[in-house]
């Protein structure tokens, strides 16, 4: 008889990572927002409209786009300094 695994389906984070929320932004006015694509279908196009709306609604300097190179992976830490480097705040989102 062959027993199976059962997988942990949380991505088995470090529970003694430090988890704290980042400070808020106050006014978006004249920040740069990072949108992070997962390359998943149409997450580009949700990104890309958002970004447009938020830059006109809220007087954004800027808006970059970021992607992952796949979906199913997490973003590599590389990444996320880079983010955490040229943007003020960001924002990702699913797509399909």
């Amino acid at each position: 008889m062959q027993l199976e695994s059962i997988l942990d389906p949380t991505g088995g984070t470090d529970a003694s990572a430090d988890t704290s929320l980042a400070p808020r932004v106050t006014s978006l006015r004249g920040k740069t927002l990072g949108l992070l694509d997962n390359t998943k279908p149409n997450g580009a196009a949700l990104l890309t409209g958002l970004g447009t709306v938020l830059r006109e609604r809220y007087g954004l300097e800027g808006v970059l786009m970021y992607s992952k190179p796949y979906f199913g992976t997490p973003v590599e830490p590389t990444q996320t300094q880079r983010i955490f480097e040229e943007c003020d705040f960001a924002i990702t989102a699913i797509g399909d």
